[in-house]
């Protein structure tokens, strides 16, 4: 048997204080949508390595089985998912987000 390395993404994490998390917090509470930190594998792992505060988000759906033959995605909220993406990148580049 031959290993061979597909993917490398390095871990790292950010502290729940940190500014781009507390605006998505907040963002998400704005819209009705209770957040939910934790780890993961996900993008988010390769700028955090570096020392760059990224976050992941969802985009308004269901989903399972992610990265496997079964993984499926129902697009229940699409639109909510943009305009949270938005609204988090309007509020990190110090535009004011009203309620």
């Amino acid at each position: 048997m031959d290993v061979e390395l597909i993917g490398d993404r390095p871990s790292g994490e950010l502290e729940e204080n940190e500014a781009i998390v507390q605006r998505a917090v907040a963002v998400s509470r704005l819209l009705g949508i209770e957040p939910r930190l934790g780890r993961s594998s996900t993008d988010s792992n390769i700028p955090i390595s570096l020392g760059i505060p990224a976050i992941t988000i969802g985009g308004g759906g269901q989903a399972s089985g992610a990265h496997s033959l079964n993984e499926w995605f129902i697009n229940t909220n699409g639109a909510l998912g943009v305009k949270r993406a938005l609204l988090i990148l309007l509020a990190q580049a110090g535009v004011a987000v009203a309620s």
